[in-house]
Parts: structure tokens; sequence; C-alpha cells
């Protein structure tokens, strides 16, 4: 048996629609898509998007 130290990585497709003209002046556009997917995720269930996994790991310990 070993002893696996794991970082999972989740990545998921999420359908955002951006209105330009909802950025504020001097707002980039990293922050508003940033806010945009914030508020994404506070307002859906999160159970129904399609995620893929990705794991990375290593042994740190072994029987």
């Amino acid at each position: 048996m070993a002893i696996v130290s794991v970082t999972i990585e989740l990545v998921a497709e999420i359908p955002l629609t951006i209105n330009e003209s909802s950025r504020q002046d001097g707002q980039s556009y990293v922050d508003l898509v940033t806010e945009a997917a914030t508020t994404f995720m506070e307002n859906n269930d999160l159970n129904q998007l399609d995620f893929q996994v990705k794991v990375v790991g290593d042994v740190i310990a072994a029987e």
C-alpha cells in the first residue's frame, strides 16, 4: 500500500455571456470574466457541470 500526495485540478466548461457594456472604466477584461465566472458559480448547481479531472501525485511513502 502506498500513501500518495495528490493535487487534483478540476477543469469545466462554463457557459458565460459577458456584456462589454458592463465593464467599468479601467476594469480589465480578465477581471470582467472573473467576476462573471464567480457570479455563475455562486448562482448555479456546479454538480450539473461536466468536469474533467487531472490528477498529479507523488508517492511519499510505501510499505
